[in-house]
């Protein structure tokens, strides 16, 4: 099987079929010029040529045409693969195979990718469990957003401390439990600072507890540097306190940069990082 562009296709048509026709006329001609005894069978003669000329101009019409039809049976196919694909009913190579070599060469295209991918997914449940294995054992109160403002894994401490069910917090938004929260502009703020402290009523359907609560927001950024989830971690008054001195001082980015001493020696920094370490 070759690949060529249609363009290309096209005008070694084009040059193919000029060629026949120039060299069919030419050659009747060139027959007729001929001053031969037997003028009329010479003349039968290139009428002859001529006409196996015209026949095998339409068989090579006839099989671009068939390649052209051919080829556009491919595409649609091809999009078929696309659209079952995005709608995720895609399991077999069946409308692929109808494509011949290309359909096999894709197939194999198709399972090196699914390979990858169910390692990656591997990868990622396997990391997903090790958060969530952390935050079991962990001694702060941390629950994690998602890209969108979704609480997408709580620690054990936090729901002992609150006193309510995993299912009470777990994929709400934040907005909806913390009063003063607002995820744009907790975005916003992270983007310019390395933490953000947020002061705020906590409402929790199922718990009695009404009381403001001190929560410091840190961000975690996936390898393009963007902000892909944060760590929101209830803190005490006097713990608040001193992040907000300091504030301009820590940093949890993958590429961090030299931290103070002081820092160093803040107990919610040191468990903050032994947990994501």
């Amino acid at each position: 099987m070759f690949l060529i562009s249609k363009y290309r296709f096209y005008n070694i048509f084009i040059i193919v079929i000029i060629v026949f026709i120039a060299f069919g006329i030419n050659s009747y001609l060139v027959f007729l010029r001929i001053d031969l005894e037997d003028a009329l069978s010479l003349k039968y003669f290139a009428e002859n040529f001529l006409y196996y000329t015209i026949i095998l101009l339409i068989i090579t019409i006839t099989i671009f045409a068939a390649t052209v039809l051919k080829s556009k049976n491919i595409y649609k196919e091809l999009d078929k693969v696309v659209e079952l694909s995005r709608q995720g009913k895609y399991c077999s190579g069946d409308q692929l195979k109808k494509l011949g070599k290309l359909g096999g060469k894709i197939i194999d295209i198709n399972s090196q990718l699914n390979s990858l991918n169910e390692m990656k997914s591997l990868k990622i449940s396997s990391l997903s469990n090790t958060v969530n294995f952390m935050l079991d054992k962990s001694n702060l109160s941390v629950f994690m957003l998602g890209a969108q403002g979704l609480i997408t894994k709580v620690s054990r401490k936090l729901l002992e401390e609150l006193q309510v069910e995993e299912n009470d917090i777990l994929n709400k938004f934040a907005e909806n439990i913390l009063d003063n929260f607002n995820f744009s502009n907790v975005i916003n703020e992270l983007k310019k600072s390395k933490y953000v402290i947020l002061k705020s009523p906590l409402i929790i359907e199922t718990s009695d507890i009404k009381n403001n609560v001190n929560v410091v927001i840190f961000p975690i950024f996936n390898y393009r540097n963007d902000i892909s989830n944060c760590a929101c971690v209830l803190v005490s008054e006097e713990t608040s306190q001193q992040l907000a001195q300091r504030k301009s001082s820590i940093t949890f980015q993958q590429e961090s940069k030299e931290i103070s001493t002081e820092v160093r020696d803040i107990p919610l920094y040191k468990k903050f990082t032994d947990l994501f370490r």
